[in-house]
């Protein structure tokens, strides 16, 4: 790594947080074989669904959106994923060069903030019982969510120039703020749900999951108020930088990598206090569901009357959850670190951060730079869950053809100490029969600052995706892309076995018959 990085990383440290957050897959999670996917929506997609047993082999995503620099290389982020760019944009080492021109700022004085997230779907599962009444799910997953926010300006040109802008050299910037949560979670969830009304034109049904949290890793840096200046540094013949802070005023922590390392997949450690930090998640949830040509889809069977479990019967479908209900708290000794720092005329300097090995070295350069005593931490503290509000419409236009409105709502505020979900509206048709399915996902994201158009699809037990094909081709200087992938597969709930006798022949000896039941 060479010396300006470290230089960036020790401001990063002090003043610059990171952020990182996975978002919420409407091209792939909002139709009705979306199996395990739309538990993370709303629990109460386990009832009633067209699924027996559906199983979630592996899904992967990660996501990058930002309000200050803009993507302009030549090549675009599908080249670095798959490792395609180019020779002539390669040193002779085969490193990929990415000039600064490439990411262009957008300068206006507003503070600054950027999410980046990865978050891996493991193993999971759910059922249908009773004729699909009820359901149960058992879901887990590893994710990462940070949020940077609040960034000053002069911090973010610092970061993104690598101390080569020579705009900020040799200036002191005062009142500079940060805040960045970052986690690395693990969770295991529960999910119940029923039908509780079943007026054949008319359906409610709910469920609620809830969720083992572990804190596998923790990082946290606020910045009430600091200054900085980055300067020539004398020792190394003015060819390295240092990093004068005249004041600063922070709070920061962390937890010791030995938390993720010694993670074992038992009841005790689980449930019990051996992880860095640990805590319950909950969703809660509804859906109704308005079928008023239910009648095409009743028959009969041994003299009870059904509907036909395999068939899709709403006109519109309305489901609202409240979701990452909860929070963590970090606080075992072994692990947990946390300081506080109010210091003058401090100096961050290359030779504190060179060899590096994980965060708790590079933490320990912060304490000897800024005069902290390591051995001497504040202690536990607790983080919250990124809560979210969610809503979305789902109407079918005719059969296989539907079109999904979605609305996510962090209800977490942007100091809040902890995650933040990602809010977005989008508005995605969609072709879906059992084998196959496409959408074309159109949203607002990124503080519903950035347009998106993207494009999804599933086929057999490959689902994948993007909500931000513009980003991922790099169309149009992106500030933002994402992309999803992974392996599914389930056995469907069957059709009657001789549906044309048993089916009511047309709408009114429907009604009559439903009047004679219930009189």
């Amino acid at each position: 790594m060479t010396h300006r990085s470290y230089i960036l990383l020790t401001l990063l440290a002090t003043l610059i947080p990171a952020a990182v957050r996975a978002q919420h897959m409407p091209g792939v999670a909002m139709g009705n074989y979306a199996g395990t996917q739309a538990l993370y929506h709303n629990p109460a997609f386990v009832a009633d669904s067209r699924y027996s047993v559906h199983v979630n082999l592996v899904g992967v995503q990660m996501f990058v959106a930002n309000n200050h620099v803009k993507y302009n290389a030549d090549y675009s982020f599908l080249n670095l994923m798959t490792n395609t760019v180019p020779d002539k944009y390669r040193n002779e080492k085969g490193g990929i060069i990415l000039p600064l021109v490439d990411m262009v700022q957008k300068l206006n004085g507003n503070p600054k903030f950027m999410n980046l997230g990865v978050e891996a779907r493991l193993p999971s599962v759910m059922f249908s019982l009773k004729d699909g009444r009820y359901g149960i799910g058992l879901t887990s997953r590893v994710r990462t969510i940070a949020n940077l926010s609040g960034v000053t300006e002069p911090l973010a040109q610092a970061l993104r120039s690598r101390a080569k802008d020579q705009t900020i050299m040799r200036t002191t910037f005062e009142n500079q703020r940060a805040d960045m949560h970052l986690n690395l979670l693990g969770d295991l969830g529960l999910t119940l749900g029923g039908v509780v009304l079943d007026e054949d034109t008319e359906m409610l049904k709910v469920g609620a999951t809830v969720r083992r949290v572990i804190g596998l890793y923790n990082a946290y840096i606020q910045i009430d108020d600091g200054s900085f200046s980055i300067e020539p540094d004398p020792a190394f013949m003015n060819q390295k930088e240092f990093i004068r802070v005249p004041g600063i005023n922070t709070r920061y922590g962390y937890t010791d990598g030995g938390s993720f390392q010694n993670f074992q997949f038992t009841p005790a450690w689980l449930l019990g206090n051996a992880p860095a930090g640990s805590g319950w998640g909950f969703d809660v949830g509804a859906v109704y569901e308005y079928r008023p040509d239910a009648y095409k889809y009743a028959y009969t069977e041994r003299g009870v009357r059904k509907l036909d479990p395999s068939k899709n019967k709403y006109l519109y479908r309305i489901a609202v959850s409240l979701t990452d209900i909860g929070r963590i708290r970090y606080k075992n000794p072994n692990y947990v670190r946390s300081y506080e720092a109010v210091a003058t005329d401090k100096t961050f300097r290359f030779n504190d951060f060179q060899k590096l090995n994980g965060g708790q070295n590079f933490f320990r350069g912060v304490n000897n730079s800024l005069g902290v005593d390591s051995t001497t931490t504040n202690g536990s503290y607790r983080t919250v869950l990124p809560t979210a509000f969610q809503a979305s419409v789902d109407y079918q236009l005719k059969p296989n053809v539907y079109v999904n409105a979605l609305w996510v709502q962090s209800l977490r505020t942007p100091g809040a100490f902890g995650a933040k979900a990602e809010s977005v509206l989008a508005l995605t048709p969609r072709y879906e029969t059992r084998w196959y399915e496409v959408s074309v996902p159109v949203s607002i994201m990124n503080r519903y600052r950035s347009f998106n158009v993207g494009l999804a699809g599933r086929v057999g037990p490959l689902w994948f995706g993007t909500d931000h094909l513009t980003g991922l081709l790099n169309i149009g200087k992106p500030k933002m892309f994402n992309l999803y992938a992974g392996l599914s597969m389930g056995l469907y709930r069957q059709p009657p076995k001789s549906p044309n006798p048993c089916f009511f022949g047309n709408e009114e000896s429907f009604w009559r018959r439903l009047f004679r039941k219930k009189f």
